[in-house]
């Protein structure tokens, strides 16, 4: 009878879900494709920003680690996620200002089109991990309610989001995202209300926690240095995020922009700790960790089933908001390089045909990561250090240090993403040499490999002072 719920509520998800990809469909141009003709309210882009990042490694990963190492495993994804969109809240005018359809046109306006194409390149390989990333965690998901393999739930899930983001491009993640953040925060604070009750309140919980816990279980700044690869890998990566700027770009003003960042900002801060307090609160149900992960156990064993079927479906929604914005994102970039290379005289309709080309292929990619490294928060992690690497430091001094120039942007690149690639190729079995182990070292060695590489070639090669400052003038709304 569980099943029977469940299949019904994803098929009312789903059908909810096309609906909303045909509402208001104006996809004639590639603006509307990607940008939806930079006409969305501030506070839809908010909820979609908060949509896409809070993915399945907030909602399920975020609340296991909780159950066993408690409120610091905050510094996991809520604290790199709230220090990114600080950061984003003050950049956001700066980036709207720039005019550009994406990172790829801001720094080929800042320096030339081959840095913004090495941009789009390491960008898509990101943005498939991290997609990649969402589709391991609803794959084990989907495993634990359902008997289907992990390549079956995969597919079932790619295949959903695939068709809700072909039909109306960005517009069509965005309204969906909205109705995905509304369904996560019911099946969040039903699942953590759920997990205090069953655990006898919170004074119970806090008895329980001081015979099995270490002393500090509740100090959110316990052991914070055993995060510290997340919190730099993940709080720069977010801010320098692909989707992120995107939602910043397809603002209407700068103003609007800036409160994108800050309505983010108001949802991301209690979404983090109510998955922290859902973990801790869960001693008191299960003597370890189950095996089909906290959320899950407490949906399938300890609801009736029209809770489950909610927790179900808004946990599910929050991991396919976050595949379909890699899958659109991904495909923006895919699209550029090949209007700008092989259809140079390309029209709209062509353009956004490509762009649809690009979402399928985006997907089959990330598929293929997640059925060789099943392990979400790995592959998030590889995925992030990656854009980190290659990419923060020219994006970043790019709007405030005139010296930058493009030798040094491209040198940055290459340092810092050939670096982690190569701790990639480690990763996937390569028997290569390497100095680290698990912790900050590679995140480190890559970031200081790319702004060596950056200050030393442009100081090194000849200023584009004029370039520089125009486009410093510009951003800045000089």
């Amino acid at each position: 009878m569980l099943h029977v719920w469940l299949i019904g509520g994803l098929a009312v998800y789903f059908v909810a879900l096309l609906a909303l990809s045909f509402v208001r469909q104006r996809t004639k141009s590639g603006e509307d494709f990607f940008l939806a003709g930079r006409k969305t309210p501030a506070w839809m882009l908010g909820f979609a920003f908060i949509a896409t990042w809070y993915g399945g490694n907030s909602a399920l990963i975020s609340v296991d680690s909780a159950y066993a190492d408690g409120m610091s495993s905050w510094w996991i994804l809520g604290g790199p996620t709230v220090i990114a969109v600080i950061a984003l809240i003050a950049f956001a005018p700066l980036i709207r200002r720039t005019g550009a359809m994406s990172q790829n046109g801001i720094l080929a306006s800042r320096y030339n089109a081959a840095t913004g194409n090495l941009l789009s390149v390491v960008l898509t390989l990101y943005l498939i991990m991290w997609g990649a990333s969402q589709m391991v965690a609803i794959g084990h998901f989907f495993e634990s309610f359902f008997d289907i393999s992990y390549f079956t739930a995969v597919l079932i899930a790619v295949a959903v989001c695939v068709v809700y983001a072909l039909v109306g491009g960005f517009r069509a993640v965005v309204y969906t995202e909205v109705f995905q953040f509304l369904l996560l925060l019911a099946g969040l604070v039903v699942t953590m209300c759920v997990a205090l009750a069953l655990s006898g309140g919170w004074d119970n919980v806090a008895a329980i926690a001081a015979e099995t816990r270490e002393p500090g279980y509740f100090n959110l700044f316990q052991g914070i240095q055993l995060n510290l690869s997340f919190i730099i890998s993940f709080g720069l990566a977010f801010m320098i995020d692909g989707a992120a700027w995107q939602r910043i770009q397809a603002a209407p003003t700068p103003r609007a922009a800036r409160w994108t960042a800050v309505t983010a900002l108001i949802g991301f801060v209690p979404l983090y700790f109510f998955v922290v307090i859902t973990g801790i609160a869960s001693l008191g149900v299960f003597g370890e960790v189950p095996e089909g992960g906290i959320v899950s156990t407490l949906a399938a064993g300890h609801m009736p089933p029209w809770l489950t079927t909610l927790v179900f479906v808004g946990i599910a929604a929050a991991i396919m908001s976050t595949i379909c914005t890699t899958f659109n994102v991904a495909s923006l970039y895919i699209t550029e390089l090949t209007v700008k290379y092989a259809l140079k005289d390309a029209t709209q309709k062509q353009t956004v045909r490509t762009g649809r080309v690009a979402t399928v292929a985006a997907a089959v990619l990330g598929m293929v990561v997640a059925v060789q490294l099943p392990s979400a928060l790995d592959v998030l992690e590889l995925a992030s250090e990656l854009i980190t690497a290659g990419l923060f430091w020219p994006m970043v001094f790019g709007f405030f240090w005139k010296r930058g120039n493009t030798p040094g942007a491209i040198a940055s690149i290459l340092a810092g993403g050939a670096f982690i690639l190569y701790g990639f190729a480690i990763e996937f079995g390569a028997p290569l040499p390497h100095f680290w182990n698990d912790g900050p070292a590679r995140i480190l060695t890559g970031l200081a490999l790319s702004l060596v590489a950056y200050l030393v070639v442009s100081l090194a090669t000849k200023p584009e002072t004029e370039k520089a400052e125009a486009f410093i003038a510009t951003a800045r709304g000089r």
